[in-house]
C-alpha cells in the first residue's frame, strides 16, 4: 500500500487519524499505539523519512467486521473460514510497472525497537513469501536487524521451515521475499494456518485483497502487487545467529536464540508514493487481533457444529487472545454439551489452556459479568475438569516444551435447578 491507500482504510473503518510526525525509532510507536488505541497513527522515523509508519489499523473485532463487509461478527466468522475454501486467481501482472529497485541496504529499512527488553531492533510487519515446486506459502516472522544484508528471522515448525527444508536437503539456500506494506485483508490471511499448499495470498484476495500479482525479477516468487516493499534474498543454508530475545504475544520475554539467517540480495520499493510499513506492536491489540481471530473464528465453527445451542465464543484480551476462550451457550445446553463445546475449543485451538463456559446472559465483552458467573454459578468440585499433560502452546510458561495442563470451568447454572435464586436481578 501506499498512503492514499491506507487513508482510504482509515476511512472505511471510520478510524481517526493522529500524525505524529517524526519519532524515534525505539520505544515510541509503543507509546503512541498503546494511548491511542482507536486511532490510526502515523509517523515517520526519524533518518528514514522515504517511509510512513502506520499502527493501530486493527484493534477491535468490529474493525475485522467493516473490513470483511459483514453483517456482524458470526458472519465474519463465516467469512474467514470459508475464504481458504474460495480462494481467488491471481492474475500476473509486469513487476517493472510496480516496482522501481533501490540500493540493497536493510539499514535504510525501518527497524524499530519496541520495548527495553528486546535484543535488538525489529520488523514486525515482515511477511516471508516462499515456493518450492508447487506449493507457496506467506507467513509473518520477526526480522532482526543484523547488518545492511543481513537479518535473523524467527522460524519454528510450520510451513516456511518444510520448504526451507525441502531446499537444505538440496544443498541449496532457500530463495524467499520479505515483503512489507500489505493490504491488511492480505495481513488477516498471512496470519492464518491454512493447509500446505494452499497458498495465503489466494486467501487475502478472496477475503476482498489484491488479486493481481507480480513475480519478483531472480527468483519469481509471486507478491501481491500492492505491496510497499519487497526485499528479494535467501534464508542460508549454513548460517545462523542471534535472534531474541523479544516481547511476545503474552507480554513475556522470548528468550535469546540462533535463529536463520535472511540475506538480502535486492530491494524494490512500490512506485506509488509514500510506501507504508505497518508497525504491529508485539503484545498489544494488533498482534492480538491477528493472530487471534482467524482461531477464534475457526473455535466458533467447530464448537456450533457439536453444540448447536453455543451462541458466542471469545478469545479474551487478559489471555492475548491466545490462552483464555469464553464460551456462552443457551438455556437449552445441557451441562454435558457445555463440556463438549469446551472440549471441541481445545480441539480446535490447542494453544488454548482455559475455557470457560457461561451462559448467554452473561456479557462475554464484561469482564464483571464473567466474574460474576463464576461467583454465582460456579462449584468446584462439580464444574471444574483438569486435563494433565496435553500439547498446548509453547508461549505458555507453565508448560514443558509445550505440554501442560488445560482447564475446563463450566459456569452456567444448574439445569436441575430452575428456581429463581441464579437468575441475575436487572438494574430498573
Amino acid at each position: 500500500m501506499n498512503l492514499n491507500d491506507l487513508l482510504e482504510y482509515a476511512a472505511q473503518l471510520n478510524k481517526t487519524i493522529i500524525k505524529a510526525g517524526s519519532i524515534g525509532s525505539e520505544y515510541e510507536i509503543t507509546r503512541l499505539s498503546y494511548r491511542n488505541r482507536d486511532s490510526l497513527v502515523l509517523a515517520e522515523i526519524k533518518g528514514y523519512e522515504d517511509f510512513v509508519i502506520y499502527t493501530n489499523i486493527l484493534t477491535r473485532r468490529n474493525d475485522i467486521v467493516k473490513l470483511l463487509k459483514a453483517s456482524n461478527l458470526e458472519e465474519a466468522y463465516g467469512i474467514i473460514e470459508k475464504s481458504s475454501q474460495t480462494r481467488r486467481q491471481l492474475e500476473t501482472v509486469n513487476f517493472s510497472d510496480y516496482f522501481v529497485e533501490v540500493e540493497a541496504d536493510l539499514s535504510r529499512i525501518p527497524f524499530i525497537k519496541y520495548y527495553r527488553e528486546d535484543g535488538g531492533s525489529y520488523l514486525t510487519s515482515s511477511i516471508y513469501i516462499a515456493c518450492y515446486e508447487n506449493i507457496c506459502n506467506a507467513s509473518y516472522h520477526r526480522t532482526m536487524y543484523l547488518s545492511r544484508n543481513k537479518a535473523t528471522l524467527r522460524v519454528v515448525p510450520r510451513h516456511l521451515n518444510y520448504i526451507m527444508s525441502k531446499y537444505f536437503e538440496k544443498n541449496m539456500n532457500a530463495p524467499v521475499a520479505l515483503v512489507l506494506g500489505l493490504d491488511p485483508h492480505h495481513e488477516i490471511a498471512a496470519a492464518m494456518s491454512p493447509p500446505l499448499g494452499v497458498f495465503e495470498v489466494e486467501i487475502g484476495a478472496s477475503l476482498g485483497g489484491e488479486n493481481k500479482v507480480v513475480k519478483t525479477p531472480i527468483h519469481r516468487i509471486p507478491v501481491p502487487a500492492n505491496a510497499g516493499v519487497i526485499i528479494e534474498g535467501f534464508i542460508s543454508r549454513d548460517e545462523k545467529a542471534r535472534e531474541g530475545p523479544f516481547t511476545d504475544i503474552l507480554m513475556l520475554l522470548d528468550k535469546e536464540r540462533d535463529q536463520p539467517v535472511f540475506v538480502a540480495e535486492h530491494v524494490y520499493i512500490s512506485r506509488k508514493r509514500p510506501p507504508v510499513v505497518h508497525a504491529i506492536v508485539p503484545g498489544l491489540w494488533e498482534h492480538q487481533l491477528l493472530m487471534g481471530f482467524p482461531r477464534e473464528a475457526h473455535i466458533y465453527t467447530e464448537v456450533k457444529r457439536v453444540a448447536p445451542c453455543v451462541k458466542g465464543v471469545r478469545l479474551t484480551e487478559g489471555g492475548a487472545m491466545w490462552l483464555h476462550c469464553i464460551i456462552s451457550v443457551g438455556r437449552e445446553c445441557s451441562e454435558g454439551d457445555a463440556k463438549l463445546a469446551a472440549i471441541a475449543a481445545i480441539s480446535a485451538h490447542p494453544s488454548v489452556k482455559h475455557v470457560l463456559v457461561v451462559d448467554d446472559d452473561i456479557d462475554l465483552e464484561n469482564s464483571y459479568s464473567i466474574e460474576w458467573a463464576i461467583a454465582t454459578r460456579l462449584k468446584g468440585g462439580e464444574d471444574i475438569v483438569v486435563l494433565k499433560n496435553i500439547r498446548g502452546s509453547t508461549l505458555e510458561p507453565r508448560s514443558r516444551d509445550g505440554v501442560g495442563d488445560k482447564v475446563i470451568i463450566i459456569a452456567i447454572a444448574p439445569r436441575s435447578d430452575q428456581s429463581y435464586k441464579y437468575k441475575r436481578v436487572e438494574v430498573p
